[in-house]
């Protein structure tokens, strides 16, 4: 009996010996493999063997949000050591939907794009704003590329591409951008307290709208009233509301104004939009993103082009290392910016606190020439 159980004992010890020596081989290949996969970041890599990252934006190179995004995207792939001068290749397709607004553009230009998916074959694809969510990434879902997308005013959930914002799964994942109006809001009425109706303005763009009714929805447990509200296509029409809403609200909220049109039907550039409203508005205004404000536009807390590329490009990083899209879930930015337009308060009369300024990106010009 005895001889039995010694003879149990050696074979659970010689089994317990085996197994730990299977973890720690795991141990060893999991610890050689992150050493191989640090130590080919920081080499030179030739161009056959680098990894090939795709920006896909709905809009156009020049567009500063673009110009942000890019700015973060840069930089957090740099963070995780993803550079172009060693290990990535990266390339850029514009989709030009913020000038070019028709729906057979749209579908035209997201079959190109498509094909370049296809054709070039990217590690990842990071996908910027709600065009190219509805017209490539959703199309594409079942492919088998990576997506990582960024900039989506829309509940992601409604281009049926990943299972939850929680649990993404497959190959598809993100941020969303939600414009942060009930801090810009309390940022102005620190500016001037007695503000309690608002106007909102914006172009018909697919992002003002969803931006427009997130807004409407959020005034409502505020100490606010929206007095009015438009979505505009046409510049002649923008100029009427804004001159109509003069005398009855105490603040303007301008939201979008890229996608309007002459009389003729040729684009207005933002800036000529931008710029006649400032000129010819009397209410302090309210923006949403950073360049607006830099435009003109009195103050924001607003949404970080800069902050959405360098999440996106982080996931994406990953991504380029292994993991799956999927397992990341669907990110919101928490920090906004603060900014202040100091030639508009001036402008407008407006005493800007010691505090605010020290804190606040701080813009002290207004576009170009009036325009009337």
């Amino acid at each position: 009996m005895l001889a039995r159980l010694r003879g149990i004992w050696i074979v659970l010890f010689a089994v317990a010996f085996l197994f730990t020596g299977c973890e720690n081989q795991q141990s060893q290949q999991a610890q050689s493999d992150a050493q191989q996969i640090m130590t080919d970041l920081n080499k030179p890599l030739a161009a056959k063997d680098r990894k090939r990252v795709l920006i896909l934006s709905s809009y156009h190179a020049e567009y500063v949000w673009d110009e942000d995004v890019k700015k973060g995207i840069l930089r957090g792939l740099a963070e995780e050591r993803f550079t172009p001068e060693k290990n990535i290749i990266i390339e850029y397709f514009y989709m030009d939907t913020k000038r070019k607004t028709g729906e057979q553009w749209k579908r035209e230009i997201a079959q190109q794009a498509m094909e370049k998916i296809n054709s070039w074959q990217p590690d990842v694809v990071i996908a910027t704003d709600d065009n190219a969510q509805k017209y490539v990434v959703a199309e594409m879902k079942d492919s088998g590329v990576n997506f990582v997308f960024l900039g989506v005013n829309a509940d992601p959930m409604a281009y049926n591409y990943i299972n939850s914002p929680e649990d993404p799964g497959g190959t598809i994942t993100g941020s969303i951008e939600r414009a942060r109006f009930e801090q810009s809001m309390r940022l102005l009425k620190q500016l001037q307290p007695d503000i309690k109706k608002v106007a909102i303005i914006s172009d018909d763009s697919p992002t003002g709208k969803s931006v427009v009714e997130r807004i409407l929805q959020a005034a409502n447990n505020m100490e606010i009233e929206v007095v009015s509200s438009r979505r505009i296509s046409r510049f002649s029409d923008w100029k009427n509301y804004v001159r109509s809403v003069q005398d009855y609200a105490d603040a303007l909220l301008v939201v979008l104004y890229f996608t309007l049109k002459d009389e003729q039907g040729n684009s207005v550039s933002g800036d000529e939009v931008l710029n006649w409203t400032i000129n010819n508005s009397k209410l302090p205004d309210v923006g949403f993103w950073s360049w607006a404000v830099g435009g003109g536009l009195l103050c924001s807390e607003a949404i970080s082009g800069y902050q959405q590329g360098f999440y996106a490009a982080t996931v994406a990083s990953y991504v380029l290392m292994g993991q799956k899209p999927g397992d990341f879930p669907v990110d919101k930015p928490q920090r906004g910016e603060i900014c202040i337009n100091m030639a508009r308060a001036e402008m407008l009369g407006l005493d800007v606190p010691a505090d605010i300024k020290r804190t606040a990106t701080v813009y002290s010009k207004i576009g170009s020439a009036p325009s009337q």
